[in-house]
């Protein structure tokens, strides 16, 4: 009896020891306690904790959960897991940062303060002797795209990475334009209409623009993008609510109160110019929208060369952490690229206020603040202006005088006088370029973010000390 009741001890005890932790070829069966936190220093209090079946995110602009912020937040994501003795390879691809450490005590990979974003980084451990390890993982988003990925395995096999990278964005380059309306539903005429980049932004809890209130407004965005024939992905992320159509075809359809979640459409277009709308609706508290538009299989974008008689100035090395470059030295301006941290460019200009530097990243000239670049004899590089995107030949050239909009917001119309139309506004405080008058200097002609038309004279100060007779006439 003792002999049996040893046997069966004995089988428990294998059949025990085979639950406690699974070999290393199953590990992608192996459950990762995941902590989300709403800060990117991995500090408590946790925001989240959920059990994760790998680490394989690519959330985009979006969220990983509700409660869990888009931008600037941490996860630390840990698993237990038997090994046989060997050598290991681990894969790890992540925009911003990413840690692996195994056993506690080893760092595997560390992106952590070294500029590398959005690189597949790779690695090998020596395990000793079959055994239960400890892995974990590390991560921290701060602004834009964020993802994740980890896979490992024994080298042995020749292994390769068991996630897809994320595809690179469609590169969107024509402007949008959004129109404000002071209520939820889109109706009568907008209080303003301007240009922009992107259908992006974030308002926090303060006003749009100066026509607008805090709370309870709509907007419209609308552009047309030439795109390659392909399959879309779209994803709307936003708070209060939003709609997208493409082509005239309803394809999200959130018009209403927050959720915290990413909404997503696939769908087919073809090639050519492409219509996008996007509706959104602010109801009160924090108001913000975040648009993204992957294409399947698309391949990554090839720079452009630059202009054969660049010249290069001096050098910029990168002090942020990552540092984005735009097409114009505008913080509202296109992202064409980022770069990482002690990074070093060429400079081929800077801009007129000395608050921008003209940079050559990967054959293409872009702008960034000089704030976060370290450059050398600055005084040396000249000015240059930031080429313009798609320039309208009909607008006329600015001129060196400005207009204030005071004490009001100032109606912009389609000519000198109260009876033409109303094509958008100047909020209270805001400035314009002038780019003409009438001729008793009643009426002012000016380029507003892109929007030239007249402003009456009463509401739209001009800048001191000005001879008004150096405008020119145009109306």
């Amino acid at each position: 009896m003792w002999r049996r009741l040893s046997a069966l001890a004995f089988i428990v005890l294998l059949m025990g020891s085979a639950f406690m932790a699974l070999p290393a070829q199953a590990q992608n069966g192996v459950p990762w306690t995941g902590q989300y936190y709403n800060n990117p220093t991995l500090s408590d209090p946790i925001a989240l904790q959920r059990t994760d079946t790998a680490v394989a995110f690519n959330w985009g602009l979006g969220s990983p959960a509700e409660g869990v912020n888009a931008d600037f937040f941490s996860v630390r994501w840990a698993q237990d897991v038997h090994l046989p003795a060997g050598t290991y390879r681990f894969f790890a691809l992540a925009d911003d940062n990413i840690r692996v450490t195994f056993n506690f005590h080893q760092t595997v990979i560390d992106t952590f303060d070294s500029g590398v974003v959005g690189q597949l980084v790779t690695a090998d451990i020596v395990v000793p002797v079959s055994d239960s390890y400890h892995i974990q993982v590390d991560y921290v988003e701060e602004t834009g795209d964020a993802y994740a990925f980890v896979s490992y395995a024994n080298a042995a096999t020749n292994p390769q990475p068991n996630f897809t990278p994320p595809l690179p964005n469609p590169q969107l380059v024509n402007p949008w334009t959004v129109q404000y309306f002071a209520n939820t539903a889109l109706s009568g005429d907008p209080t303003a209409i301007l240009s922009v980049s992107t259908p992006n932004h974030n308002w926090g809890t303060g006003q749009p623009v100066g026509s607008i209130p805090a709370d309870n407004w709509s907007a419209r965005f609308t552009s047309v993008q030439t795109l390659a024939a392909g399959t879309y992905t779209a994803s709307l992320h936003m708070d209060d609510g939003a709609r997208l159509f493409v082509n005239g075809q309803l394809l999200i359809n959130q018009f209403g109160a927050a959720t915290g979640q990413t909404y997503n459409a696939t769908f087919n277009l073809p090639a050519g110019s492409n219509t996008f709308q996007i509706d959104f609706v602010e109801f009160g508290g924090n108001a913000f929208l975040e648009f993204a538009l992957t294409q399947a299989g698309q391949p990554a974008p090839i720079p452009v060369p630059p202009p054969s008689d660049v010249n290069v100035f001096s050098t910029a090395t990168v002090t942020a952490y990552r540092l984005n470059v735009r097409t114009a030295p505008d913080p509202q301006a296109q992202i064409i690229t980022r770069i990482n941290r002690n990074e070093t460019f060429p400079v081929t200009g800077r801009s007129a206020d000395g608050l921008w530097f003209q940079l050559l990243v990967n054959n293409q000239l872009g702008w960034s603040s000089r704030a976060f670049l370290f450059v050398p004899n600055e005084g040396s590089v000249p000015i240059v202006g930031a080429p313009p995107v798609n320039p309208d030949p009909t607008t006329p050239p600015s001129t060196s005088f400005i207009v204030t909009a005071s004490p009001y917001t100032v109606n912009i119309r389609s000519g000198p006088g109260t009876q033409y139309g109303r094509i958008g506004q100047i909020p209270v405080n805001r400035t314009a370029e002038v780019v003409g008058r009438n001729s008793d200097a009643t009426w002012w002609n000016i380029n507003y973010n892109g929007i030239v038309g007249w402003v009456t004279a009463e509401y739209a100060a001009m800048q001191a000390g000005v001879n008004i007779n150096a405008i020119p006439i145009t109306g």
